[in-house]
């Protein structure tokens, strides 16, 4: 659980280390009001640390296209985008395998029209231990539902995670403006042990620490003509044993080292 000063302690250290927004959790700003809060005073909080939030996270629970089950998880997190003035709404698929590849268009189709109500974009991120394991799946998804506000995120864990690795044959393929955001991160090609979700969320390195090539990636999305959201997305538990302040302070450096910033 999630508590009003961990949500504070959070936007504190992202505006102290040079940050000019965040992705922000849905649930975090839950957390916050659950916890005594008014919205107007969790969304004050990053307005007052000059802090933009131009992505929201996350969409679950769409992929079995029951349009109630999209209504009550999903549209609030829509709803929540509005309210900080975010772009887009980022979505994933949790589950390891897909009823249906059918479903989930029809599923992130409703929500792409949903979104596109409220001025918003909707970008799906693929996890390589579940259903929707890969560029070419996500990308499918992306192109099946026939919407202009959908698109993509590319994390750089996943992008050399995913099932035979890199997939610069794919990425070359897709217009720029479908990537929405790109998450940055490190991660070694083989992974530390049989839970990958868990790697994952636990033990992700500072972007340019690992093996992901990023000159290379960020030379593809260049050539496509990509203006993506850019965000840092570590979980490490040793950095944050170090507080949010440093492991905050560690990531900007990071990732603006990658970025050539």
């Amino acid at each position: 659980e999630v508590t009003v000063d961990q949500v504070k302690q959070m936007v504190s250290a992202s505006a102290g280390a040079g940050f000019r927004g965040v992705s922000l959790w849905g649930f975090h700003h839950q957390a916050a009001v659950a916890g005594g809060m008014s919205d107007d005073e969790v969304q004050a909080l990053h307005t007052d640390a000059g802090l933009s939030v131009p992505i929201v996270e996350s969409l679950i629970g769409w992929e079995g296209g029951d349009t109630a089950t999209i209504d009550a998880q999903c549209i609030g997190t829509l709803d929540l985008a509005v309210r900080y003035g975010a772009k887009t709404v980022a979505g994933v698929v949790m589950g390891p395998s897909l009823d249906s590849f059918d479903a989930a268009v029809s599923g992130w189709a409703y929500l792409g029209k949903a979104a596109a109500e409220r001025g918003l974009g909707i970008c799906v991120e693929w996890l390589p231990w579940t259903g929707l394991p890969d560029l070419k799946s996500a990308w499918k998804l992306v192109q099946d539902t026939g919407l202009d506000n959908v698109g993509l995120v590319v994390d750089g864990w996943h992008w050399l995670r995913q099932p035979g690795g890199p997939d610069f044959e794919t990425l070359r393929k897709i217009p720029g403006e479908r990537i929405h955001c790109v998450q940055l991160d490190d991660t070694t090609a083989t992974g530390s042990g049989d839970d990958m979700m868990a790697e994952s969320m636990t033990n992700r390195l500072l972007p340019g620490d690992g093996e992901v090539d990023y000159p290379a990636l960020l030379a593809a999305l260049d050539e496509i003509g990509a203006d993506p959201i850019w965000a840092p997305e570590v979980f490490n538990v040793e950095l944050l044993a170090q507080g949010p302040d440093e492991m905050a302070k560690r990531i900007g450096a990071s990732t603006r080292k990658v970025l050539g910033l």
